[in-house]
């Protein structure tokens, strides 16, 4: 009652003030609401390629337990909205990866994890070479502008690679898979299988044990 009484006794253009004030609060009250509702905006989706070689592909193994569909799976668990493609080819050498890098790495790509150099390395290739051809993988992608997760492999390090050109790094693609540089008979593959490839169970180590770098690489794609 006493807000109808003050609003009587100013004038008109003061009562028209006050109205349109009353107005722009309410409507200000209620974009808020709104906002509040609906929620932050939700992220675009990040897309990641694995590239690689039969580690990557998962020889032997179903498509749901390679670690690239592991590791999406992980990823989303844990609320990212991601896609990551398997781009993983039997037998791939660091060299066959250049030559497929284009066709491999679409546009539209956001990050991409690189895992090669094992066959490489089991053709007595000098680790010279490999890191020549890692290398010009890695500035490409840069120059791209596309984030980049090199991974490594004992004996072999190449996080001079990484550094240069401003990347993560990731030393070793089997960590907690391997004791004594030899593949726990638990987490192979079953079956005569001469490389000693991975199984299920081991793609899950490699994935959980990769997965703070990757949501490093996911970081950086965000930023």
């Amino acid at each position: 009652m006493q807000f109808l009484n003050d609003f009587l006794s100013i004038s008109e253009e003061e009562r028209r003030g006050a109205l349109v004030m009353r107005v722009v609060t309410a409507v200000v009250f209620a974009t808020a609401l709104l906002t509040l509702a609906a929620g932050p905006a939700a992220a675009r989706t990040v897309h990641i390629v694995a590239l690689g070689d039969s580690n990557t592909y998962g020889y032997g193994t179903k498509r749901i337990a390679t670690y690239p569909a592991q590791l999406q799976v992980l990823l989303q668990a844990r609320g990212y909205d991601v896609e990551i493609t398997n781009r993983g080819v039997n037998g791939d050498t660091t060299f066959d990866a250049l030559g497929r890098l284009d066709k491999a790495i679409p546009e539209g790509t956001d990050a991409v994890i690189v895992f090669l150099g094992r066959n490489d390395w089991r053709r007595n290739s000098p680790t010279s070479a490999i890191s020549h051809n890692l290398e010009i993988i890695v500035a490409t992608l840069r120059q791209r502008g596309i984030a980049v997760l090199l991974i490594g492999f004992k004996p072999h390090d190449f996080s001079d690679i990484a550094e240069k050109y401003g990347v993560l790094y990731y030393p070793d693609f089997f960590n907690g898979t391997m004791v004594m540089n030899r593949k726990l008979r638990k987490y192979r593959l079953k079956g005569g299988d001469i490389a000693g490839h991975l199984n299920a169970d081991g793609y899950a180590v490699v994935v959980n044990k990769m997965l703070p770098s990757v949501e490093a690489l996911i970081s950086q794609v965000e930023d």
